[in-house]
């Protein structure tokens, strides 16, 4: 994938949170300005999907707010070379929705072996076309209100899914080799559960599709830490 790499100088702090659970968490911030995201004509042309929402919908691809709070990151460990963690796989499905002709979530993060479920809550037809290339491609028609489990993927690898209906959804599946990930929210947080995770040193891998992966070490001490990350935006000051 042509995915822009960013060398960001993250900021890092590591110690006790204050979580009842065992957690990696922290925030990711957009540092500069951000790229205008336009609204999203199509859905605006289709009153089967516009009825369906109350505000005009914009593009997802850098989703940020106020202060700069970062949605849509996987933030997920990756161990080094030698070092062993455990694999279990979550039992819980990972799950793709399609409702007013928008992915929802926007970005789905998914350990290898999980099931993931693809939903529609749309009343009209939508296709499913996913642009892997290391795990089985898929492309298939989906009425409403439908729910279709896919083959659980084999290999990590991050990919694009499509809907050629509808030309501007997309939506974006991260496949991992382990269970301790998380992906940040509106408010740019994040939480990794550490059950089972060894304490000691790691490295984060913090992942945005127009920003691509970029990695910060941290150390997990009572399986907890917290790890603050700001990309770097290019982008001038919109007049």
């Amino acid at each position: 994938m042509n995915l822009m790499r960013c060398f960001a100088g993250p900021a890092l702090s590591v110690g006790i949170c204050s979580a009842a659970l065992a957690q990696i968490t922290g925030t990711v911030k957009l540092d500069g300005n951000p790229p205008v995201m336009h609204p999203i004509q199509g859905i605006a042309n289709d009153p089967n999907c516009a009825k369906l929402h109350k505000n005009p919908v914009t593009e997802e691809t850098v989703v940020v707010g106020g202060n700069g709070e970062l949605q849509n990151v996987v933030v997920s460990i990756k161990p080094a070379a030698g070092q062993k963690v455990p694999v279990a796989i979550p039992t819980k499905p990972a799950i793709l929705d399609q409702k007013g002709c928008v992915y929802h979530p926007h970005v789905v993060a998914v350990m290898v072996g999980q099931e993931v479920d693809v939903k529609s809550s749309d009343l009209c037809m939508h296709n499913v076309r996913a642009l892997c290339t290391e795990n089985e491609a898929f492309n298939f028609g989906q009425p409403a209100p439908a729910t279709k489990k896919l083959t659980p993927f084999t290999k990590p690898e991050t990919f694009k899914i499509k809907c050629d209906v509808h030309p501007w959804m997309a939506a974006w599946v991260r496949v991992l080799d382990n269970p301790y990930f998380g992906v940040t929210g509106e408010d740019g947080k994040y939480s990794i559960d550490t059950a089972g995770l060894p304490d000691g040193d790691y490295t984060l891998i913090f992942w945005q599709e127009r920003y691509d992966e970029n990695e910060q070490k941290v150390t997990v001490k009572n399986g907890k830490a917290t790890a603050d990350f700001s990309f770097k935006s290019k982008e001038k000051a919109q007049p």
